[in-house]
């Protein structure tokens, strides 16, 4: 297989697969050879944790994960412990054995897999903990010991000071590099070559002569040759840029391709991606963004901030022990730095607190809405201080209107709405379509020519339009512009309205064409400008065609309360419409796009027609389907996602759902050794085990993860201690002799003895809620204490997109699972 191939559809798609047979009592759970080629041939053999610790394999996906306990366990002083224990006379050989009579704290849990879930509620309890005896340990010291608390409680202040600062600086550096970048297409900068276009000639007039082509640059003063020579070096710099980008992120960083919001939301669900919010993954995507949108793709920066604000959260959170161990507390503040993303990307820091409680965060508690306000708040004064525009400015789209709008504009705001909605959910669709066609044609073998080929593809055809030649921030910009201001390529020319308007919705038609294309390739970009710019691009045009009719009809009804000799229609803010209304139809945001127009207008009068665009554009979207672009990319990857504002309206009750106790492994708390468990780990594939008083009975006693008893009975092994028939205790300790006491494994710190158990009539819908609430992964079913089987996230998953495919329920559960339809 080449090492060509990923993208932002394929890193996740059907990451992993359940395998069920109907003659077998196993249940595996398998990766698709795909994927196994893909992970492959991309170096992800190996990938490292938070700590910076490397495993040479990627884990299954923990489908039962993790358990976790409310009360600790408190345990004696043993002999056993004297024999590890260098001060007690031991040999010191088996200390990092924590098994026998040692343990004496709350329950216990090795590290996350890669691809599994966190448990919520084990991850609280933890950290409840880690405050409880923080205070303990600071009573009695009077003022030393407030201040160890204040300097603990500022950890997370910290971080998040450092993301913001950060941003603001990344954020600089990027919009001067990728409009550096963008300008050396067509020339240079005569007194500086590391002058852009715009810093080159801020000093000039009308002509800009410091500012020189490369035909100039040449000496090529023939006609079509000279404007032949500018289209081939358009061509080639975009092919290099765009295959720099690619390279370095199918070479170096896979994940750093794409926009990242929908992998964002995942982890922010409580699943584990490592490496997506890494080092490395961070630099690639800082110096892919740059490349990849100058490279002319119809690809915006704006989108990549949110992961690249992530990446530097999860970075700085790395010197904190307190947030490195604590995956809870890590997304509170993974969820505070996307707000600083959304604050640099379009200098709205209002905007970015919203977006993370709107679009991105699943636990949002109140004082992450604090620190996301502070996070933004500081990225924003930071991209302010380094003022990367020299005009004040923190985008360079910002605008000002100095005109009102009339209450007969609304009906045109509404059918820019309507207009928007319907093109917003075509470009999803055709997005979506071209995605799956790359997962199962042969493009997948070749993502880094499939770049290339689309780059210059979209080079020779953007070259020939003013308005597709362009890049997209530029573009908006000027459409957003009133005429009074600046005239972009005489697009302000009453002569030449008719060819404006129709080059501008040529413009929208290809460049939904070109987004759709491109969103999916394997290099790192978002969409969100893109979209913008289609949705500008449908503004203007539209507001041009009501200028025109105000103008040749003045005396019609709907414009009475026009005012003689006042410009009445103000095509700019119509474009500022179209933009929010497309963004707001592709993402399924609507708060976040009216505070993020306000605040790039700065006019709170353009509140009301935006929201009514915006309201009428989504409604007219959601009519086609409740999914925006990152649920899609989640639903295609098949990431466990269980969205917080969905409503179930599943059938069935729990015992369709769930895997049967007769098909899987159960352990019984008393009467298993050493070299049994050991067998079990080698025998069976599944991720977790429950345990019962007795294989007889099945009466549940509790639960234990397969990676907390693979750990356990590894160092066991190792230790002289034990031996492989020495007893092994989850609940009870056994009734033996002192002697053998001693050479008893202990594994009820690793054991949940207080699993979340319900009946097994329990509707589907509650244990949705469930999953959804708790954030449980798993739950037993159970008959007045009796094992009847188990539900997993990853089931309730799998129903609820039956659900949207109308074939939940029909045929029910049992007779699918057992047709082995559901392994897909």
């Amino acid at each position: 297989m080449d090492r060509d191939r990923f993208s932002e559809s394929q890193r996740g798609e059907n990451v992993w697969e359940e395998e069920i047979s109907a003659n077998s009592t196993t249940r595996m759970f398998r990766r698709t050879s795909e994927d196994r080629d893909m992970y492959d041939d991309h170096g992800i053999d190996e990938y490292d944790d938070e700590d910076g610790n490397y495993s040479t394999d990627i884990p299954r996906f923990d489908d039962f994960g993790s358990v976790r306990s409310l009360h600790p366990l408190q345990r004696m002083r043993s002999s056993q412990e004297a024999l590890i224990d260098p001060q007690h006379g031991g040999s010191g050989s088996d200390m990092d054995v924590i098994t026998g009579w040692l343990y004496n704290g709350p329950l216990q849990r090795a590290k996350y897999e890669d691809f599994s879930t966190i448990d919520w509620i084990y991850d609280n309890t933890k950290a409840r903990h880690y405050k409880s005896d923080m205070r303990a340990r600071t009573r009695g010291k009077g003022n030393l010991g407030k201040l160890e608390l204040i300097l603990d409680s500022s950890k997370s202040w910290l971080v998040l000071l450092a993301v913001g600062v950060s941003m603001g600086l990344i954020a600089t550096c990027i919009s001067v590099s990728s409009q550096w970048l963008i300008d050396i297409k067509n020339g240079h900068c005569r007194t500086g070559f590391y002058l852009n276009r715009r810093f080159c000639c801020w000093n000039a007039d009308d002509v800009c002569l410091d500012w020189v082509t490369w035909s100039e640059h040449l000496h090529v003063r023939w006609g079509w040759v000279e404007w032949l020579l500018q289209y081939i070096v358009f061509m080639f710099d975009a092919i290099l840029f765009a295959g720099i980008s690619t390279y370095l992120v199918t070479e170096y960083a896979p994940y750093a391709a794409g926009q990242g919001i929908a992998e964002i939301k995942t982890i922010m669900s409580g699943f584990m991606m490592r490496k997506f919010l890494g080092l490395r993954t961070l630099g690639i995507k800082c110096i892919g963004v740059v490349l990849s949108v100058a490279s002319g793709l119809s690809l915006g920066k704006e989108g990549t901030m949110v992961h690249i604000a992530c990446c530097c959260c999860n970075v700085f959170a790395r010197v904190f022990r307190k947030i490195r161990g604590n995956e809870v507390k890590r997304r509170e503040l993974l969820s505070a730095a996307s707000a600083a993303g959304i604050s640099v990307a379009f200098g709205s820091p209002i905007a970015g607190v919203l977006f993370s409680l709107e679009q991105v965060s699943y636990y949002f508690p109140a004082k992450t809405m604090w620190r996301s306000l502070f996070c933004a708040a500081v990225a924003a004064m930071t991209l302010k201080f380094f003022n990367p525009f020299r005009n004040g400015k923190l985008v360079s789209f910002q605008v000002t209107y100095d005109r009102t709008w009339d209450l007969f504009e609304l009906w045109f705001f509404v059918a820019i709405g309507i207009i928007c909605g319907i093109v917003g959910t075509l470009q999803n669709r055709l997005a979506f379509f071209l995605i799956q066609y790359r997962q199962r044609s042969m493009l997948k073998n070749f993502a880094r020519g499939e770049v290339v080929v689309v780059a210059l593809a979209t080079a020779a055809i953007s070259y020939l339009s003013v308005y597709l030649r362009a890049d997209t921030v530029t573009l908006v910009s000027n459409l957003f512009t009133e005429c009074t201001a600046q005239d972009f390529e005489g697009i302000c020319s009453r002569e030449d309205r008719a060819g404006n308007v129709a080059s501008l919705i040529i413009t929208s038609i290809i460049r939904v064409l070109l987004t759709s294309i491109a969103i999916g390739l394997a290099v790192p970009a978002g969409m969100f400008i893109p979209s913008m710019g289609t949705g500008a691009s449908i503004g203007r045009a539209f507001g041009m065609i009501v200028q025109t009719l105000y103008e040749n009809h003045s005396g019609w009804r709907i414009f009475r309360a026009c005012k003689p000799d006042v410009p009445c229609i103000t095509p700019g803010v119509y474009a500022l419409v179209g933009a929010a209304s497309m963004l707001s139809s592709t993402t399924r945001m609507t708060v976040t796009v009216v505070v993020i127009m306000f605040e790039l207008s700065d006019a709170l009068i353009y509140v009301l027609p935006i929201m009514l665009a915006v309201t009428v554009s989504k409604s007219v979207a959601d009519a086609f389907g409740k999914d925006g672009y990152f649920e899609g990319i989640i639903n295609l990857n098949g990431y466990p996602f269980l969205p917080m504002d969905q409503e179930y309206t599943l059938h069935g009750a729990s015992d369709e759902l769930m895997v049967r106790a007769s098909e899987m492994a159960v352990i019984s708390a008393n009467g298993e050794t050493l070299r049994g468990m050991a067998e079990l780990l080698k025998s069976s594939s599944y991720s977790g085990f429950p345990v019962v008083r007795s294989k007889s009975t099945m009466v549940v006693a509790g639960y234990i993860s397969r990676l907390d008893l693979l750990m356990v009975v590894e160092r066991a092994l190792l230790s002289s201690v034990y031996s492989d028939s020495s007893p092994c205790c989850f609940v009870n300790v056994p009734d033996h002799s002192s002697d053998m006491t001693g050479q008893v494994v202990d594994f009820r710190p690793w054991v949940d003895q207080t699993p979340i158990t319900i009946f097994h009539g329990t509707d589907i819908n509650v244990v949705a809620d469930i999953f959804k609430e708790l954030g449980v992964r798993y739950v037993l079913v159970t008959h007045f204490g009796t094992l009847l089987g188990i539900i997993t996230k990853k089931d309730i998953v799998r129903a609820v997109r039956m659900q949207s495919r109308n074939n939940f329920g029909r045929p029910t559960l049992t007779d699918l699972l057992s047709c082995n339809q559901l392994a897909r």
